[in-house]
């Protein structure tokens, strides 16, 4: 009897250890189907920051080409206008000069004159001994400026001094 007896309780542990076994691949079952249910979410989430990541890339690429742009247009612009700064400082400015000391009221007095030309106009700049001579001064600069083809206009800047 007591061998029945423990053989039944040798059955009883072997049917409840296979119900633990049961039990505990039914949980690795539930818990990896929630992995891949987990895999497939994080997947998919992957996907969808890896198209909202593309979109802002394209988007900050746009913009930076769009400010590459703009600041190569404001460069070109920049350069044209020192040329043309250059320019006039190399042409004009050399024939205004050659203008007031040819003339012969203005000429004595081109030590203390100086010429500069930017931006589109011809500044007269320093002393000058009457208003007589400030005034030709202007007139030969603006003679000179027109008779080179030239749209700049004159600032006369000069000063009478009484020496």
């Amino acid at each position: 009897m007591h061998k029945e007896k423990a053989e039944e309780i040798m059955k009883t542990n072997k049917a409840i250890e296979a119900a633990r076994m049961a039990i505990v691949l039914a949980i690795c079952l539930v818990g990896a189907s929630f992995g891949v249910i987990g895999c497939q979410n994080t997947a998919e989430g992957v996907a969808t920051d890896a198209q909202k990541d593309t979109a802002a890339v394209g988007n900050a690429a746009d913009k930076a080409a769009d400010a590459t742009k703009t600041a190569a247009d404001a460069a070109a612009k920049s350069t044209e206008a020192a040329g043309k700064n250059a320019g006039d400082a190399l042409t004009l400015t050399p024939k205004v000069k050659d203008a007031l000391m040819a003339d012969s009221t203005v000429g004595k007095e081109t030590a203390n004159i100086n010429v500069n030309t930017h931006d589109g106009v011809v500044h007269l700049e320093g002393h000058v001994s009457t208003n007589a001579v400030k005034k030709q001064a202007s007139d030969v600069a603006t003679k000179a400026v027109t008779a080179a083809g030239s749209k700049d206009k004159v600032m006369n800047q000069l000063t009478v001094t009484s020496h």
